[in-house]
């Protein structure tokens, strides 16, 4: 008669010390990883697009500039962000978007709401959803430069 259970002892031991080397080594990346962490920048505003939004405040002439004309349709708490994003851009005269959302009120209210901005953004609602919309000639164009 063979004795199973003796034979199988040392493979537990070994698959308890596997783990056991599992364990510790998560336990080191995980401590690595927050040390790491500490390391990246606060998520607050950065120093750096601060002083781009002041350098962009002082103003620029259209023809050292250009403006951007950008579509949207049903997002508007990515439209905001991303406005709010484009603040710091340098050159940026001027945003103009086109509100194809057709029946609906623009976000004009709600972003003047959220303070003094140094790049002007004007919403332009249209009649109906084309792609085309944004190809249209607007008179607040002032730069001869376009993205």
């Amino acid at each position: 008669m063979r004795c199973y259970h003796i034979c199988k002892v040392p493979g537990r031991v070994m698959g308890i010390r596997v783990l056991r080397f599992s364990l510790v080594v998560i336990l080191v990346l995980l401590l690595v990883a927050g040390a790491l962490t500490t390391l990246l920048p606060n998520i607050k505003e950065d120093k750096m697009l601060a002083l781009r939004r002041e350098i962009k405040s002082q103003g620029k002439s259209p023809l050292d500039s250009f403006t951007l004309i950008m579509q949207t349709y049903n997002r508007t708490d990515l439209l905001l962000r991303l406005l709010n994003h484009y603040q710091a851009v340098p050159n940026l005269h001027k945003v103009i978007v086109v509100w194809n959302n057709v029946g609906e009120k623009g976000p004009d209210e709600l972003w003047n709401s959220l303070g003094p901005h140094p790049v002007p953004v004007i919403f332009k609602p249209q009649t109906a959803n084309r792609m085309r919309n944004r190809l249209q000639v607007f008179p607040e164009l002032e730069t001869s430069a376009i993205s």
